[in-house]
């Protein structure tokens, strides 16, 4: 098997056979900075549309909510300026402010269905067990803080209604009881799952769009568009899986991450476009510029669609902090930030990256397509490449 070692550092991009042959790859790589005609790379934008999809649900996986019985429902209805509760309010305690509901429960199998509208109103819960939430015609804004904020631990089912669109908004500024945790539009403590054939619209003002302290799971049939404007888009501390479903994620706050994860990013599905236009932050010396995604740990991808799109000075698309697997989908990076206050870049790895599959399209106007500190190693039986500093290209 012949195979291509790429060890791409700094501006220069070094090409080497693993193997010792007389294989000649020359003729691969294209250099259009030379060029007197100006590059105008691949476009990419949001897309709205929905996929087509199917799913095998795994037989006892906690991460699906058809492996759970919910047998008890409390209906959230808001309008106005009011909220009204009813269906097994019994089991649990609530109490009502205006259209902002607060719930304290020690009941297992719970489904709260939030429907209606309110333009100064929240959905808060106390738990010890997981729940299911499902979103049926939903339009939520708190001018204060969240507008969904789980105070639980558990796992989140956040299920959205065949055919219903949800708009989920928070404030430009937050009120945080002491001791309590609020980091977006729509707050976990634990796991957050989204399932269901709905659609959902997430804007984040003050913080992120969606948070949580544990692990976030998007599956296939949910259409969500989060818009933010000051930190990240989704926000994850262990982790972020992608199975399916449309995920479009703009962000235009400074230092600001499409997808940000203190673990792994796995992408196994669907179409996901980021968009950021954000500029650096610097704090204490240190500058943290915007990516599409942005992982502590690994980097997975073995199918779906994954667009990322940076315009920011040193804007990134995929940096990771360790290393790179890619073994089938459709990744398409363009960053054309300038080079000032950060190094902009299409794909970094702190690590390595392996390649056995797909399509990688990567282009970074003003510095490396890719930049790999342990090497790019890319399996044999690819039907295009081309490399160069600023554009890098793989398909099979």
């Amino acid at each position: 098997m012949k195979k291509i070692l790429l060890a791409m550092m700094a501006v220069t991009a070094l090409l080497t056979a693993c193997e010792s042959d007389d294989t000649d790859f020359g003729d691969l790589v294209k250099d259009n900075t030379s060029s007197e005609e100006t590059y105008e790379p691949i476009s990419i934008e949001f897309d709205y549309t929905a996929l087509s999809e199917t799913e095998e649900i795994p037989a006892d996986d906690n991460d699906y909510v058809e492996n759970s019985t919910f047998d008890f429902v409390v209906y959230v209805a808001y309008s106005d300026g009011t909220a009204t509760l009813s269906g097994d309010t019994d089991i649990i305690n609530y109490s009502v402010s205006g259209a902002h509901v607060t719930v304290e429960s020690q009941a297992k199998n719970l489904d709260f269905v939030l429907s209606g509208e309110s333009s100064d109103g929240s959905f808060k819960i106390y738990s010890e067990y997981k729940m299911k939430m499902t979103l049926n015609g939903l339009t939520l804004t708190n001018p204060s803080g969240a507008a969904i904020n789980n105070q639980c631990g558990k796992s989140l089912y956040m299920v959205l209604g065949t055919g219903t669109v949800n708009t989920l908004t928070d404030g430009t500024s937050y009120t945080i009881p002491d001791g309590e945790d609020m980091k977006g539009t729509i707050f976990s403590e634990g796991q957050i799952i989204f399932s269901g054939a709905g659609t959902l619209y997430v804007n984040g003002n003050y913080r992120n769009g969606i948070a949580s302290d544990d692990y976030i799971v998007f599956r296939p049939g949910n259409i969500i568009n989060i818009t933010t404007t000051a930190s990240n888009g989704v926000k994850a501390n262990d982790g972020v899986t992608i199975y399916g479903g449309v995920l479009n994620i703009g962000t235009s706050g400074g230092g600001a991450k499409g997808i940000n994860s203190e673990c792994d990013v796995f992408v196994f599905g669907g179409r996901t476009t980021v968009i950021n236009t954000g500029a650096p932050v610097i704090e204490s010396a240190d500058t943290t510029s915007t990516a599409g995604v942005k992982c502590d740990s690994l980097f997975v991808m073995t199918a779906g669609e994954l667009n990322l799109l940076s315009t920011g000075d040193g804007g990134k698309g995929i940096n990771c902090d360790t290393d790179i697997t890619f073994t089938g989908g459709t990744l398409n990076i363009v960053t054309t930030g300038v080079k000032d206050l950060a190094s902009p870049k299409g794909i970094k790895a702190d690590g390595k990256m392996d390649v056995t599959g797909g399509s990688i399209y990567s282009y970074s106007a003003n510095s490396d397509a890719v930049d790999i500190t342990l090497g790019l190693t890319v399996a044999d039986g690819w039907t295009t490449y081309s490399s160069e500093e600023h554009l890098f290209e793989l398909a099979y």
